[in-house]
Order: structure tokens, then C-alpha cells, then sequence
């Protein structure tokens, strides 16, 4: 069965056997005072569908402006022998009330000793301004939450703004924590179980989003956090090629230190431990695993999260991932099933085997301030404090052994292409000149006055540097032969924050001292610019009144995103926004008056990712990048101060 189940998926993806059927399955049009109406009535937000031979009448509601389809299940309950495993598509029969949205998926909330959810919880929610009205549909974003693969739900965004675009919105769920991505590295349990998820409801939009209005050819999956880089995992698998048309990742990607486990045995067997579960055998394991009850497993996870938390301390929290995620399968789960993501996404983007779609991506000016400033403090300054030369040693010990730098840094030239010497020699590593070459640099990095403010304020620039503004720079110059956008959000005004949405992440920091954090952009501070901030069943949140810049920036930001679903580009100030340039580091910046600038941290993504050629230059001096220090160097080999390659 659930072979079957897979090779229809397997099908689907890559054709899409979308059907509609103009006579029997249209919207009956009404005649009124003998006119035909443009629109149905607000009152009537019914849909017919037909897919696979089988078809279904869905009732919405109508939630003015936009028409809402709630908790439409995609997948049929993952629970029994079913968990852990590959989701089974649902397809679509009968009469079906979309009038409520379904609980989230299974999760502790933040801060209290209790569970909220339910195993059974795949499903979506549509917003769309108009039903079908026989033109070919309007663009679609499939929206991905964020959450640390642990927490949130598609019910936490209010999606009006967007809709207001003439956009129809699609927000999915999928299962979180070990019930989403435990995996023992074996066929028996190879893992990525949420992102089949998600693969699974991005194709469910393929298949049936005509019916509700939207194009099935112009699908743009969009994602925040790990829902940013579960995104980009899913455009460069190859399975599902071809599937989306067009990518947004804000404050992630698929090479983000959160994105890959590379030790999903471990976090198994401990998991299999803890609930009297023997791990000689995987099936045995696995069977056992899946009697136990749900609550005891999301349990174990937040165990896992504090004691890692615990013993590796601040850093790890700014991570973002705090126990298990995305693995790599290979290319078949050891049952000739093809795995999701078949090497490593580093590998795939060094390889320049990107998607040839469009990629939007892009920070906030302080991704860790607030979290640096905030939840973390006392273990910052107790490391300040204690620990001699404590900056040095969070960025070597800490920051540089980044798989993502480490792997790539020095594979780039002066402009940022991938050195084609590395494609076919990459495994060399120049460990010899390490140690004289980038510490100097990363001193002067890192020099700082005496003084606790500039030492935090280091720390934040470091880790926001190393954990969100590489990747986000690595992934704009690799992702080639495509057009690519990267920006910056800088606005700090009177909206929500990242802790409306984010809850339970460390990496938000928490909104106990206001005042310090007004002029501050943290992680997930840009999502009240797209979304209204909704709990966690969907009901919305009590915000400040926005200001008139606020005002300016969302009308810019969700025009920017609907320009860029709607035609994979955009402009600022009348002027078409260039591609990404490896030579200017050319990127938006978003403000109460948004502009093109360029050389985003160019320096700085120089030195972490040792562009030579470019420390080398005057505009890069105050790093003390001397060229006479290393006569011989080759730049387009790495330099780690680790010695990976």
C-alpha cells in the first residue's frame, strides 16, 4: 500500500495530472435580475474539485476581502505504523466542511509543562481573493513556517496583506520534532519524514489549486527559519524537480548550520533508551517506538533541546536547531526509493546543481542581538568574563568549523565564483598557512574596546555573521545560471515581533527590556510586515498600531514578494532590482525608504569565507589583510583554520 502510495507520488511530481472539468465541476453561475454576476456571492464559497477520478464539494467561509479554506487534510493520519514513516496521499471525496483550522501539529508550548496538538494534523489552509473565474488562475505561495523544526503551526499567519497582492496563499503543516525526522541512517527509518510532508503538500497544491483560483504552473514556495531552508532542500532535490517555480527563504537556507543532521543515529537510540526501546535491531526499534505514546516522545525532545543546550552552550541556541532535522539519504533509502535529499545541500550548491528557478533570500540588520542581549546574556557575560580571549575562540572553536565554512571557504575567487579547480580537487587543504593567516584577521575582526557593550555587541555581529549572513551571501553567488535577489531588512518600527511567531526559539531573545531592543531588527522581526500575528488555533494577537513608516514598509515588502511570486523580479523606485553580483555584493535594503546599495558585508563575508584576492584590496584594510603576508597563495584554495576542506 504504501509503495503504491509512493509511486503515485513519485508521478505526480514530476507530471502533474491536474484535471478540470468546465461543465460538470465550474461554479454554476447565477443569473440575477437577469445579468450574470462577476463574482459569486460573498455568502457561497463553495468549490468543486475533481482529481483521480474522484471528486469533492469544499465549503469555506468568507472572511472579507478574501475567501478561506481551513484545515484541509492532504495526508491521512501519520499515526501507528504509520509513524515516522512517508506520508500517504489523501485524495479528495465527498462533502468536506474547510470551516475550522485543524489543530497544529503536536508540540510543547513554550514555558509550560504541557503538550498542545495532535499526531493526526497534515493539513493546509487557502486564502484566495477570488473563486475560479475562468482565467488561469492567480500566482500561488506555499508558506512554510519556521519554528526550529519544533514548534508552530500554518495557523499563526494572517495572510491578508499577501491575498492583498492578488496572491492566493497556501500555509502548510507538517509533523515537528523526532515524529518529523528521527532517523537511524537505515533504510528501516531513513528519516526527512516532514519534508516529505511538505513535498507532499506542495504537489496537493499542484494538483488541486485550480479549482480554487490559482495557477498550478506558478507555485512559490516560501519559507522563514527552517521553513527557509526546508524550502531550498525541497527545490534541489531531485525527486521532486521542477515542482516549485520560484523560491523565498528570509533568514535561512539549505546550507544554515540548522539544516542538516549529521548525527541522526545518536538522537535515535537516545530517544530509544529513554522509552525502554531496544536499538540492536532498527525494526524491532522502530516498531517499539511507535506504540509508545506521543506525549512521551515530544517529551524527550525538549530534554534533548535543554541538555544540549546545556552542555554546548549559547551558540548552539543560536543555531536555530536544537535536536533532530533534515538528513541525508542518498540517492535511495537502501529500498530503491529515491531519498529526498540525496547528498549534501553544501555539495549540491558547490556543484552548482541548483534549480535554474528564481531565489529571493535575505536577513534582518540583527539576527542575534536580541537573543545575544536578551535570553542569552548571562551566559555570554559569564564567558566574557572567565574565559581569555574568549572572542578568539568562539569564532575558531565556535563559529568557524561551520560544515558550510569550512567546506567552502577559500573555493571562491575574488568575484565569488566557485573555483573550478575545487570541482575537480577539493578534498586539499592549505592547513600549513592557517594558523599564520586568518587568526591575524580575525583579530583585527574582532578588536573591540575594553568595554562589556562593544564585547556584546561583537558576539552579536559574529554569530549573525557566521550563522545567517554567510549562508545567505553563499547561496546567492552559487545559486547560477538563474535569477537571483538578495536584501537586508533594516526597518525597526512599531510592529510585532519575532517572539509573536517564533515562541519557543531561543535565537528571538524576549521582549522583557523594549526600550534597548527599539532600534534592534532581530530574527523573525520582519514577519508582522507579511503576516498578522495569530496564535497558535489561529486567533489573532493583540499588536501596536502600526506607524506611517510601518505602513510604507509592508506596502513595499508584500509588493516586492507578489512582484517577485508574480514575475521573478522586482523593482525599487521605478528601477528594476539587477541579480545578485559576486563582484558587487549588490542587495535591497528594507526601510521606511527602501534602496539598491551594494557590497553587502563585503568584507566581512570576504574574510569568513577567505575571498583572498578581496582582503588583499584597500577597500578591505582595516582588517589587516597585508599582501605581501603570503606570497605564494594560490586564493582559490581554503584556508581553515580547522583543517576541513
Amino acid at each position: 500500500m504504501i509503495l503504491v502510495a509512493l509511486t503515485s507520488l513519485f508521478f505526480t511530481l514530476i507530471h502533474s495530472s491536474f484535471q478540470y472539468n468546465e461543465t460538470v465541476y465550474s461554479r454554476v453561475k447565477r443569473i440575477v435580475g437577469g445579468e450574470t454576476p462577476n463574482y459569486p456571492p460573498f455568502d457561497d464559497p463553495v468549490v468543486y474539485v475533481r482529481f483521480s477520478e474522484r471528486s469533492a464539494r469544499i465549503q469555506g467561509t468568507r472572511e472579507f476581502p478574501h475567501y478561506v479554506f481551513k484545515g484541509i487534510k492532504y495526508a491521512h493520519p501519520p499515526i501507528g505504523p504509520d509513524r515516522f514513516l512517508r506520508p500517504k496521499q489523501k485524495i479528495l471525496e465527498g462533502d468536506i466542511k474547510a470551516i475550522t483550522f485543524a489543530p497544529p501539529c503536536i508540540q510543547p508550548v513554550p514555558g509550560k509543562n504541557y503538550i498542545i496538538g495532535s499526531e493526526d494534523c497534515l493539513a493546509l489552509n487557502i486564502f484566495t481573493p477570488d473563486l475560479p473565474t475562468g482565467t488561469e488562475g492567480l500566482p500561488v505561495v506555499v508558506w512554510i513556517h519556521g519554528g526550529g523544526f519544533r514548534y508552530g503551526s500554518a495557523s499563526q499567519y494572517g495572510v491578508r496583506h499577501l491575498v492583498g497582492q492578488r496572491l492566493l496563499v497556501v500555509t502548510i503543516q507538517y509533523r515537528l520534532g523526532s515524529l518529523g525526522f528521527l532517523s537511524s541512517g537505515s533504510k528501516h527509518l531513513p528519516g526527512n519524514a516532514a519534508l516529505w510532508d511538505m513535498a507532499l503538500a506542495v504537489q496537493w497544491v499542484r494538483n488541486y489549486i485550480g479549482f480554487f483560483g490559482g495557477n498550478p504552473h506558478r507555485i512559490i514556495v516560501m519559507g522563514h527559519d527552517t521553513g527557509a531552508s526546508s524550502a531550498l532542500l525541497l527545490s534541489l532535490n531531485k525527486v521532486a524537480k521542477g515542482m516549485p517555480d520560484a523560491v523565498v527563504a528570509m533568514s535561512g537556507t539549505a546550507v544554515s548550520r540548522w539544516s542538516i543532521d549529521n548525527t541522526p543515529t545518536d538522537t535515535s537510540h537516545q530517544i530509544a533508551m529513554q522509552n525502554g526501546c531496544p536499538t540492536s535491531n532498527d525494526v524491532t526499534m522502530i516498531k517499539c517506538l511507535q506504540k509508545v505514546p506521543v506525549q512521551a516522545i515530544i517529551k524527550l525532545d525538549s530534554q534533548i533541546e535543554f541538555q544540549q543546550l546545556q552542555s554546548r552552550g549559547f551558540v548552539s541556541g543560536l543555531n536555530g536547531r536544537l535536536g533532530t532535522a533534515p538528513v541525508v539519504e542518498g540517492v535511495n533509502d537502501g529500498r530503491s526509493l529515491p531519498g529526498l535529499i540525496q547528498q549534501d545541500p553544501v555539495d549540491s550548491l558547490y556543484k552548482q546543481d541548483n534549480p535554474k528557478i528564481p531565489l529571493l533570500t535575505g536577513v534582518t540588520k540583527d539576527e542575534t542581538t536580541k537573543a545575544v542581549k536578551g535570553h542569552f546574556k548571562s551566559d555570554v557575560l559569564k564567558q566574557l568574563n572567565s574565559v581569555p580571549d574568549f572572542l578568539n575562540k568562539l569564532v575558531k572553536e565556535g563559529l568557524y568549523s561551520s560544515p558550510v565554512i569550512s567546506k567552502l571557504s577559500g573555493k571562491l575567487d575574488k568575484l565569488g565564483n566557485v573555483s573550478q579547480s575545487w570541482i575537480t580537487d577539493g578534498s586539499k587543504v592549505l592547513t600549513e598557512l592557517s594558523d599564520s593567516y586568518l587568526p591575524s584577521n580575525f583579530q583585527n575582526y574582532l578588536k573591540t574596546q575594553n568595554n562589556i557593550v562593544e564585547k556584546l555587541n561583537k558576539v552579536s555581529e559574529a554569530t549573525a555573521d557566521a550563522l545567517f549572513n554567510v549562508p545567505a551571501f553563499l547561496t546567492a553567488q552559487l545559486w547560477k545560471d538563474a535569477p537571483t535577489y538578495l536584501y537586508s531588512f533594516e526597518h525597526a518600527g512599531n510592529m510585532a515581533r519575532g517572539w509573536n511567531f517564533l515562541q519557543g526559539l531561543p535565537l528571538i531573545g524576549n521582549s522583557s527590556n523594549p526600550e534597548e531592543d527599539r532600534n534592534l531588527v532581530g530574527h523573525g522581526d520582519e514577519l508582522a510586515y507579511l503576516f498578522d500575528p495569530q496564535d497558535m488555533e489561529g486567533k489573532p494577537i493583540r499588536v501596536s498600531k502600526p506607524s506611517k513608516d510601518d505602513v510604507k514598509v509592508r506596502a513595499f515588502f508584500t509588493k516586492m514578494i507578489a512582484d517577485f511570486a508574480r514575475h521573478g523580479e522586482f523593482s525599487v523606485d521605478n528601477k528594476k532590482v539587477p541579480k545578485f553580483n559576486a563582484g558587487d555584493n549588490n542587495f535591497v535594503q528594507i526601510r521606511a525608504k527602501p534602496s539598491l546599495a551594494d557590497k553587502f558585508k563585503f568584507c566581512e563575508m570576504a574574510l569568513w569565507t577567505n575571498i583572498a584576492e578581496r582582503l588583499k584590496s584597500s577597500y578591505c584594510q582595516f582588517l589587516g589583510a597585508v599582501p605581501g603576508v603570503l606570497p605564494n597563495l594560490n586564493v582559490n584554495k581554503p584556508l581553515s583554520i580547522f583543517g576541513v576542506g
